[in-house]
Parts: structure tokens; C-alpha cells; sequence
């Protein structure tokens, strides 16, 4: 429903997920890159760290919605993780985590996808897209 553009009826239907920590000892940035994935869910699920923001780059007609609030100290496309957190973007959309200065950080990511993995990247006519209506009647919920 937040990307009718790039999510029609089946765009979402898989999904992968996993875990990334930044520490010293590891991992500490990740290089400018688009997921693989329609849209990616991003959840900081916490520790102590300074430095590893979430850096947004102008996207090819994309565009860039209005960041968290705490976020006056990052540089713009920036965003700063806390504990508990969710951002929710679209995939394709190109981002960087940036230099971890100290500490740790784990995150739990989440990308959909169609069914076998397949990526919508052009965006659908604005006639094609699906209402709210039209999705929650398109994916039922068995509980």
C-alpha cells in the first residue's frame, strides 16, 4: 500500500530474511546499494554503537520521503538507528550504511519479493496501480 507504483498483486508474495550486525570485529559500513527486493523492511533490533547511519541517495525519480525525527544531526538522506526501530523502503532504492564508529549494531532485514524472487523495478501506469480496497481483497488472511 505505501508503493502502489512498484507493488501490485503479486509483488509481494515471498520474502527473505536475516540478520546484520555492525561491530568492530566484523562488518562496520556497507558500500552503496540497491536490495534485492521490491521493498525492504529494516528493524534495528538494538545494542550500543555511535556512527552507522543509514545513508538515502537521490534514486531516479523515487524521490525521498520526510526522515524520522531524531534525525537533525544526520547529514541529509541520513537516518539514525535506535533500539525498536522500523524503516520501510523501497528496495531498488540506493542506500549505504555508513562507518560504524564504535560499539554494535544488529538489525533484522526483511525483503519482499514476488513468488521465485522476481523484482519489480518499472514502475506500473498510474491505471494499473491497486487501491487499499483492491489489496486487502486481493490478500486474505488465514489465520
Amino acid at each position: 500500500m505505501l508503493f502502489p507504483e512498484l507493488v501490485g498483486p503479486h509483488d509481494a508474495d515471498g520474502h527473505y530474511a536475516f540478520t546484520v550486525k555492525y561491530e568492530a570485529e566484523g562488518d562496520t559500513e556497507l558500500a552503496k546499494h540497491g536490495d534485492a527486493a521490491v521493498v525492504t523492511i529494516n528493524l534495528c533490533l538494538g545494542g550500543t554503537w555511535e556512527g552507522s547511519e543509514l545513508r538515502f541517495f537521490e534514486s531516479g525519480g523515487s524521490g525521498m520521503y520526510q526522515l524520522p525525527k531524531g534525525n537533525e544531526s544526520a547529514g541529509a538522506g541520513d537516518v539514525v538507528f535506535r533500539s525498536g526501530m522500523a524503516l520501510i523502503h523501497r528496495g531498488q532504492h540506493q542506500h549505504q550504511a555508513q562507518e560504524l564508529l564504535s560499539g554494535q549494531r544488529v538489525n533484522m532485514v526483511i525483503w519482499l519479493h514476488s513468488k521465485d524472487g522476481v523484482v519489480r523495478i518499472a514502475p506500473y501506469a498510474a491505471e494499473e496501480q491497486m487501491t487499499v480496497a483492491q489489496r486487502w481483497r486481493t490478500h486474505r488472511f488465514d489465520l
